[in-house]
């Protein structure tokens, strides 16, 4: 046997596997060039003119099949377009379904993760309703006017979700199909526009974000102090005090001491820069205003003291009042000197000053370590100020007030905050 031959014919074979492999390797990176879906060079949100009176904004493909603000008007179009597009629609990423000043003619910004170069040319059949324009790679539009003037991408245009679905309008021009929701939403905004978005958040949560360019002053209370366990906690921070009605609080809150607490003590000592909670039938109040001078507006039972008074015929009587000189009894709780005056303790750290109703909650709150910024992390952007807050954790207290659409969903708590950046101001509900 000639092993020299065996060897040789051996390593031509191995040479023929390495070249093989090659000629593979350089066909899968040429494809790979060709179509794997490049990076967009720009949001389809940033061909839109100044004069879009309305916009439904699908930023990617899992969003196309989501229902979430429950239009059938949404759903039309995906069928319109599905029977549009044919085959393509399968490639489709994003969506803006879009309408211009005062016409109520559909047009559409589309993306695709590949589109053919003869679709153009196969979409322009008599039967078709749309016109098409390829604006960039892969980025459609299709409108049923015949020219759509100033679609060139605006870098500076300001682009506030790159995440979920969201809908636009002028506010009092909403489309017909968006009317209630126009109704419910529309006087939370100051200016005349509307914003909203939702979005799939991590482990099942959802965010609802209502966002307009207007700004307003607020002081930071993300580092007061929060209850780890609590059934619910609201904070108002002054602006919802005029439109407020006093007898929605005893609502959520049937803990305090309202045999004591009128309407105006309750506008300017609760509803105003005050945050709230509540577990089970303990309550915790929050300010960075001292307690001890309204404390007569809470406690149940208090020191008297005798005043002599004289009636305008002469008459002398006493009069029995509040003495400003009630009893305090000093606690030491996990090293912080707190006060108690009659039922009530009151604790002061630096600026934060806590009224609570238990010491077993002041005895949480001093140990907890835990901020308010930190429980609504989730739902709020971690630049922003907190603005008025609500944050539920009560079931039964959640079965009265969510809305039927939202019955779907299985919530377990909803969190609603008002928030403000340099920039803009949004209410974010998150559940």
């Amino acid at each position: 046997m000639d092993f020299l031959k065996l060897v040789q014919r051996k390593e031509h074979k191995t040479y023929n596997k390495i070249v093989i492999s090659m000629v593979i390797l350089v066909v899968l990176i040429i494809s790979a060039v060709i179509f794997w879906p490049s990076s967009p060079k720009h949001q389809l949100l940033a061909y839109l003119s100044d004069d879009v009176s309305f916009y439904y904004h699908w930023t990617n493909k899992k969003t196309l099949t989501k229902d979430f603000f429950g239009q059938e008007a949404s759903q039309e179009v995906m069928t319109d377009l599905e029977l549009a597009l044919g085959n393509n629609f399968l490639n489709l990423q994003e969506l803006v379904w879009f309408r211009t000043g005062k016409k109520q003619s559909n047009n559409y910004l589309l993306r695709f993760s590949r589109l053919p170069r003869s679709f153009v040319n196969d979409f322009n059949a008599p039967e078709q309703k749309y016109k098409p324009l390829i604006l960039d790679k892969n980025v459609l539009l299709l409108s049923s006017e015949y020219i759509i003037s100033n679609l060139e991408p605006r870098e500076e245009k300001n682009i506030y979700f790159k995440e979920g679905v969201s809908v636009y309008w002028q506010k009092t021009k909403a489309p017909e199909f968006l009317t209630a929701l126009a109704d419910l939403v529309e006087p939370v905004f100051v200016g005349e526009e509307v914003l909203l978005n939702w979005q799939e958040l991590a482990r099942g949560k959802n965010r609802i974000s209502l966002l307009e360019n207007t700004t307003s002053e607020l002081k930071d209370v993300k580092n007061f102090l929060t209850l780890k366990d609590f059934d619910l906690v609201f904070g108002f921070r002054g602006g919802i005090v005029d439109n407020f009605d006093t007898k929605l609080l005893k609502t959520f809150f049937d803990t305090l001491p309202y045999y004591n607490l009128n309407d105006e003590v309750i506008k300017q000592r609760i509803l105003t820069d005050t945050i709230l909670w509540q577990k089970d039938d303990g309550w915790i109040l929050a300010s960075d205003r001292d307690w001890q001078e309204d404390i007569l507006d809470f406690i149940d039972y208090f020191i008297v003291e005798e005043v002599p008074r004289v009636l305008q015929d002469g008459t002398a009587y006493v009069e029995l009042v509040a003495s400003p000189n009630q009893n305090i009894k000093e606690h030491n709780i996990n090293g912080q000197e707190v006060s108690q005056i009659g039922e009530l303790f009151i604790w002061n750290i630096g600026d934060q000053h806590y009224l609570s109703n238990q010491k077993k909650l002041i005895e949480n709150l001093s140990s907890n370590n835990q901020y308010l910024g930190s429980i609504l992390d989730n739902c709020l952007n971690k630049q922003a100020e907190i603005g008025d807050f609500v944050y539920i954790k009560d079931r039964a207290v959640l079965e009265q007030i969510t809305a039927n659409y939202l019955d779907d969903y299985g919530i377990e708590e909803l969190q609603m905050v008002t928030y403000t950046t340099s920039t803009i101001t949004g209410l974010n509900i998150c559940f």
